[in-house]
């Protein structure tokens, strides 16, 4: 892990750290399995949240559905919510996955449903603003 990404994460400037909606397993795992990357994103003092890649139980684009179903995966947002569970203290869920917001809860993370969906850049500074004011929340 390079010195400066690891100083910021034991630092209090940062408001929070994202996970974009990506795949998990082809994009984001990769980055989690540099040493010593899991374990400082553990101990930030800043929450870590996760977008989710998946809407209604399919990936937007990329292979992310394909992979969950080769995995034994269920494919489904909150199958990814588990995946990063002991990582993430929340979880953005796209409005049309809002019926696995209280099974993700249970499983103690915070949840916000918002649409995740960016088409147009208008979308892309909603969703910006609503994972910022979420990420404020639980400070």
């Amino acid at each position: 892990m390079a010195p400066g990404f690891a100083k910021l994460l034991r630092g209090t400037e940062l408001t929070a750290i994202i996970i974009c909606p990506s795949n998990p397993f082809l994009s984001i795992d990769p980055i989690l399995s540099i040493p010593g990357v899991k374990t400082s994103l553990s101990n930030c003092p800043a929450p870590v949240i996760a977008v989710s890649p998946l809407v209604g139980g399919k990936a937007i684009k990329g292979p992310t559905a394909k992979i969950m179903g080769e995995l034994g995966v269920p494919v489904a947002a909150s199958a990814v919510a588990e995946h990063y569970k002991g990582l993430i203290d929340g979880f953005v869920l796209d409005s049309s996955d809002a019926r696995f917001a209280d099974s993700i809860a249970d499983r103690g993370l915070k949840v916000k449903v918002t649409n995740t969906v960016m088409q147009t850049l208008d979308d892309r500074i909603s969703l910006a603003r609503d994972v910022l004011e979420f990420a404020v929340s639980l400070r």
